[in-house]
């Protein structure tokens, strides 16, 4: 621990970020762990900026992307994972990438991995995974018309 110490804020933030790309908000909690002064981080984070290694925007586009095509997630999880990272979205800036025929593509793609049809008797329980996996509103009503046409 001493040894990354010695070596500053500004080596600490590229060499995290060398790992992974990281929010503005994830770099400077990561720093302050990391027992740096909130003016050194302040400093650094700047820099890293200024140098176009950090970009929030760029990253809440990409864990976007990714929270779509390789978690399958729903509208509302992904606003609250992103928010977990210190990334704000809100339900309409999320919907610009993500479509309601593609989030039901998803709960589609979500009900054939787990082989329950679609009927009023495991509607309860479609219901709840797609909710649990936060797919929103428009999507639930969905499912609701498709397990009363499945009678």
């Amino acid at each position: 621990m001493m040894a990354k110490k010695m070596e500053g804020p500004l080596v600490t933030a590229v060499r995290l970020l060398a790992r992974r790309d990281h929010s503005e908000w994830e770099l400077r909690s990561k720093l302050k762990q990391r027992g740096f002064s909130p003016e050194e981080v302040d400093e650094a984070l700047d820099r890293v900026k200024n140098e176009g290694y950090i970009n929030d925007e760029r990253m809440k586009m990409h864990a976007i992307e990714k929270l779509i095509r390789e978690k399958h997630y729903g509208l509302h999880v992904i606003v609250g994972k992103l928010r977990s990272i210190g990334l704000t979205a809100s339900n309409s800036e999320v919907r610009n990438y993500f479509s309601v025929e593609e989030e039901w593509t998803v709960a589609e793609k979500i009900i054939e991995k787990q082989k329950i049809t679609y009927s009023n008797e495991n509607y309860p329980r479609l219901a709840r995974l797609l909710n649990n996996r936060g797919f929103s509103q428009p999507i639930l009503s969905r499912l609701t018309e498709k397990c009363r046409k499945h009678q």
